[in-house]
C-alpha cells in the first residue's frame, strides 16, 4: 500500500463481472491503494447476474485479491426498496426505489472517510446514470469519477467473464469523466438533498410513529421539536423563541421520554437532540400540517 489514504472503488454490476477487474486493474496500475471494492446489483435470481457474481467470488478469496496478491476486500450490496431486494426496475416506483438507495450507499461510503472511485459501467444504463447524479451530490475533489473503455476487438474475447483481466496490448483503460461538485461547493444542495433522501427512504410506519409523538406534545415542545429538526442548535432555538436553554432542554427532556414511551426505548438508552433531528427531520413537511409553530 502506498503512503496515500486506502480508497474504495464502487461499481455497479450485470452479467458481466470482468468490468469489476478492469476497472480495478487499472485503479492498481496508477497507483491508486484500493482497500475495497463496493458491487452494487440486483438480486441475483437472474443466471447471468448470479454467475458474474460467482465468477467475482473466485478473485476475491478471503477478502485477498488474487490477481494482484494483496489484500482487498470485495463488498456486495443487493439493490433493494422497502418490502425487499429488487430483480430489475420495471417502474417509476422501482426507479426512485433504486436511485433512493444508490444515494444512500454513497453516503455511508464517504461518511467513511476514504476517497472514492466510482466507475460508470456494469449493469443497466440507468444505473450509470443514477451513480452520476448522485456522485454530483456527495463526492468532493478528492473522489474520482470513472468511464471503462474496452475496445470492440477486445469486448467479445472477454464476454461473460471469458478474460478476467487484460493485458496492456488490449486497449482496456479508464478515462476519468469530469463533473459537476454541486454537493461539495454548496453544502445546502448536500442537506437538502439528504432530507429529501431520508423522506424517500422512510415508510408510511416511520412517519406514524412520528406523528403519534407529534400529537402527544404540547404546543411549546412542538415549537422546540420543529426548529430542532430544522438543523438548530438548542441554544438558537431558546434565542429564536425569547425562552432560556433551561427551557428548551426540559422540554427535549420530555420529547425524549415521549419517544421512549411510545417506541420501546429503554430508559437507560441515551438520546441526544441529534437524534431528534434526524427521527423527525424527514416528516417535518407532514407534521407541520397539524399544527405549525407560529
Amino acid at each position: 500500500m502506498d503512503s496515500r489514504s486506502a480508497s474504495t472503488m464502487i461499481a455497479t454490476l450485470g452479467g458481466q463481472p470482468q468490468v469489476v477487474t478492469f476497472a480495478l486493474d487499472a485503479l492498481l496500475e496508477r497507483g491508486e491503494p484500493i482497500a475495497e471494492v463496493v458491487v452494487i446489483h440486483f438480486a441475483p435470481y437472474d443466471p447471468r447476474t448470479r454467475y458474474a457474481l460467482e465468477r467475482l467470488d473466485r478473485e476475491f478469496p478471503n477478502d485477498f485479491y488474487a490477481y494482484a496478491r494483496r489484500s482487498i476486500r470485495l463488498r456486495r450490496i443487493v439493490l433493494r426498496d422497502h418490502q425487499g431486494p429488487l430483480v430489475d426496475i420495471t417502474s417509476e416506483q422501482t426507479a426512485e426505489a433504486v436511485r433512493s438507495h444508490i444515494m444512500e450507499i454513497l453516503r455511508l461510503e464517504k461518511a467513511q472517510g476514504r476517497p472514492l472511485h466510482v466507475v460508470l459501467a456494469g449493469g443497466r444504463r440507468i444505473l450509470a446514470l443514477m451513480l452520476f447524479l448522485t456522485a454530483i451530490v456527495y463526492l468532493d475533489y478528492s473522489d474520482h469519477l470513472w468511464h471503462l473503455y474496452t475496445p470492440r476487438s477486445f469486448l467479445e474475447l472477454a464476454r461473460d467473464g471469458q478474460r478476467m483481466h487484460a493485458r496492456p496490448e488490449d486497449g482496456v483503460r479508464l478515462i476519468e469523466v469530469p463533473f459537476p461538485h454541486w454537493g461539495a461547493d454548496f453544502p445546502g444542495f448536500r442537506q437538502l438533498s439528504s432530507i429529501q433522501l431520508q423522506q424517500a427512504l422512510w415508510t408510511p410506519a416511520d412517519l406514524e410513529r412520528c406523528r403519534q409523538v407529534w400529537q402527544r406534545l404540547t404546543p411549546a415542545q412542538r415549537r422546540v421539536l420543529y426548529w430542532i429538526a430544522h438543523n438548530e442548535r438548542p441554544q438558537q432555538v431558546a434565542e429564536r423563541l425569547g425562552i432560556t436553554l433551561k427551557t428548551v432542554d426540559s422540554h427535549l427532556d420530555a420529547i425524549k421520554d415521549t419517544c421512549r414511551e411510545l417506541w420501546g426505548i429503554p430508559p437507560d438508552h441515551s438520546i441526544s437532540y441529534h437524534n431528534l433531528r434526524e427521527w423527525f427531520r424527514p416528516a417535518l413537511s407532514f407534521l407541520t400540517l397539524e399544527g405549525t409553530p407560529d
